[in-house]
């Protein structure tokens, strides 16, 4: 699937509403009959902020085995995950609102950084950003190394097609 390729760093502040600019630099880059209008907000693995473009968001949930009698640990996190989700439009000016209740959650405070990760963005205190970025650039060797090997099943899966 198609859909916006997300990346850079932009340092932000979410006003006293509550809003947050989305910079010109990933609005111009939201081609909207391809990836919608708006954003799914919710709390990503690590503990931050995600935004995903709206109908990739739907196409990855979508495309997820469902299961009428799912296990224990499956509905965990689908209650958990969902319910932390939230469909977030743009204002005019290019804002969107994060609700009071994701950032007591995910311990954000109002001086961000926005960070593009491929398919969605991610919003970091700005200090715990820089701290994460100098601890990623004194591993990118590695980090490089294991991210090409985890990726090379589904790239060669992709390039031979399903199997007979």
């Amino acid at each position: 699937m198609q859909h916006a390729i997300l990346h850079g760093e932009f340092e932000l502040t979410i006003d006293e509403k509550g809003r947050m600019l989305v910079p010109s630099e990933i609005r111009k880059s939201i081609i909207p009959e391809r990836d919608g209008e708006g954003f799914f907000l919710t709390i990503g693995v690590n503990r931050k902020p995600w935004l995903y473009p709206e109908k990739y968001y739907e196409a990855i949930v979508s495309a997820a085995e469902n299961d009428i009698t799912p296990d224990a640990d499956a509905l965990a996190f689908d209650q958990m995950y969902f319910a932390m989700s939230s469909r977030i439009e743009m204002d005019k000016q290019g804002r969107v609102l994060i609700p009071e209740k994701t950032l007591r959650r995910s311990a954000t405070n109002r001086e961000i950084c926005l960070v593009g990760v491929r398919d969605h963005l991610e919003i970091w205190n700005r200090s715990e950003w820089e701290e994460r970025f100098q601890e990623n650039l004194a591993r990118m060797a590695e980090l490089a190394s294991r991210a090409k090997q985890a990726r090379k099943p589904q790239v060669t899966k992709q390039i031979e097609g399903p199997a007979n």
